[in-house]
């Protein structure tokens, strides 16, 4: 089967085209044939160098949609036929295989392309809201980084469980996250959301590239609020807050979230910004990559 990947890191030009082996389920995975793969910053940041050693060749990619040609031995409840969507490894690939817990059916009515564009983003969301910030109807969540992948996603999923979204986002990208649920939207770009907003969140999202701003966060929120954020490193403050770091955890299990996203997205509640189809070849990718390193709207999908 024809895979994408590299031989080492380096520029989006390091790509080439595979020939690989078609990969095969063990008892409790099944194979998937590729349709759509949503592109992601971390697999940007894990071939410019930042994610250390290296296969050769290494190939990259963590959210594919398509349909299952061939099940394991122990699984009942999908079956050849099937369009899903699915977590894996070794995405950028002609065929993939899904674990059960990170693979769930694509609804009728929903595009590959709509449905790759949600998996990675709609997983740090819905984890972020539900599990990490525990958001409850009534509270007030602001919304850092509104706009984006994830950022977007969680307006979405917050103003669905009955909370009060407050997006931060560039000034114009004030109708888009209004359109989603944010009932109150500030311009970072053209005042400061930490003195507009000091002590107004019962809970801060921060989903903004590597968790940035920490500080205004603290003056955000509430006391005795939440923060659940990207960053690594938790603040230094005297104000009494909870802070909680986001990251993969099974705690929640994939296919949980991609279940309760898919969902919403199927009963019209939940939606994303697909800003570019591309080829799957090598040319796709590269562009696809090329696109990650740039300013960029919207998800960035390869499509066969």
């Amino acid at each position: 089967m024809k895979a994408y990947g590299y031989e080492q890191h380096g520029d989006p030009d390091v790509f080439q085209e595979y020939e690989v082996p078609e990969p095969t389920p063990s008892a409790d995975q099944v194979l998937i044939q590729t349709i759509a793969v949503g592109l992601n910053n971390r697999e940007r940041a894990e071939r410019a160098g930042m994610g250390g050693g290296l296969s050769s060749p290494y190939i990259p990619g963590r959210d594919v949609v398509g349909e299952i040609v061939k099940v394991g031995a122990r699984v009942s409840e999908l079956g050849v036929g099937d369009m899903v969507m699915t977590h894996t490894e070794h995405g950028y690939a002609e065929f993939v295989v899904g674990d059960l817990d990170a693979t769930v059916v694509v609804p009728n009515g929903i595009t590959p392309t709509r449905a790759a564009g949600i998996i990675t983003p709609g997983l740090t969301a819905y984890k972020a809201v539900k599990y990490f910030a525990n958001v409850q109807p009534g509270q007030t969540v602001i919304v850092k980084g509104a706009s984006g992948g994830v950022g977007s996603l969680a307006v979405q999923i917050a103003t669905d469980l009955g909370a009060n979204v407050i997006g931060i986002a560039s000034s114009h990208n004030e109708e888009y996250v209004k359109s989603i649920g944010a009932t109150q939207f500030v311009a970072y770009d053209q005042e400061d959301p930490a003195t507009v907003l000091a002590d107004t969140g019962d809970v801060v999202l921060n989903t903004a590239m590597n968790g940035a701003g920490t500080d205004d966060d603290v003056k955000m929120v509430k006391p005795n609020g939440v923060i659940a954020s990207v960053a690594h490193n938790s603040p230094m403050t005297d104000k009494p807050l909870k802070f909680a770091h986001i990251f993969p955890t099974n705690a929640m299990t994939d296919q949980e979230a991609l279940q309760a996203v898919i969902d919403l997205m199927r009963d019209g509640k939940l939606d994303i910004n697909i800003g570019y189809k591309l080829p799957f070849n090598r040319d796709g990718f590269v562009k696809g990559h090329q696109l990650l390193e740039e300013k960029h709207d919207g998800r960035v999908i390869i499509v066969k």
